[in-house]
């Protein structure tokens, strides 16, 4: 029960801040030269990605010492580096641009990119457990405190919430989806 209580709470993080990182970014492309907007983006994606690290950490660590929430901090980290790479090598994605040689060459560039960021966001928020000098940070305590507000709303915190539930689901059939893939290799390899 605590694992399906910790699931739901990231997503109601991930939803929020999602939200506040909409808003923050928009104004970033509107007060960027036009010329340099679409170089900009991935700039962006690694900052979504790295503060959202720093916030799952903030959520997530209190006064306890790490090695007595040890195996609440991996779920934490497993979740996060799953949902930056929710997207990436999606089927329908793939469905939809086959016909074009130069735009599945974009995908490629575009996964690698993605796998890229996730990586390094994980490995970078794996040393921030050990070495938490960015937690305290102007922005990140700055976007902490956004996103529950945000959170805390009455009436738009209700959404996140809503958005939380369907991520429980969502994270449950993906990791069902994983074991059945994995049981299916291994039948497959006898």
């Amino acid at each position: 029960m605590e694992t399906l209580k910790l699931i739901f709470q990231l997503g109601v993080l991930f939803s929020a801040f999602a939200f506040v990182w909409f808003w923050v970014k928009l104004l970033i492309i509107l007060l960027a030269p036009p010329n340099y907007r679409n170089n900009i983006r991935y700039f962006l994606q690694l900052m979504y990605s790295l503060f959202l690290g720093t916030l799952v950490l903030k959520f997530f660590l209190t006064d306890e010492p790490i090695s007595e929430q040890l195996d609440f901090l991996l779920l934490s980290l497993l979740i996060y580096f799953l949902y930056l790479i929710r997207n990436i090598g999606s089927p329908q994605r793939k469905f939809m641009f086959q016909m074009n040689n130069q735009v599945i060459e974009q995908l490629k560039t575009k996964a690698e990119w993605e796998w890229t960021v996730a990586i390094l966001s994980l490995m970078v928020t794996v040393v921030w457990v050990f070495y938490p000098v960015p937690l305290d940070s102007r922005a990140t305590v700055w976007f902490y405190e956004r996103t529950n507000e945000v959170i805390a709303f009455p009436v738009i915190g209700w959404f996140f919430k809503i958005a939380g539930f369907f991520f429980v689901i969502a994270t449950i059939l993906r990791f069902m989806a994983g074991l059945t893939y994995l049981f299916a290799r291994s039948g497959n390899h006898r």
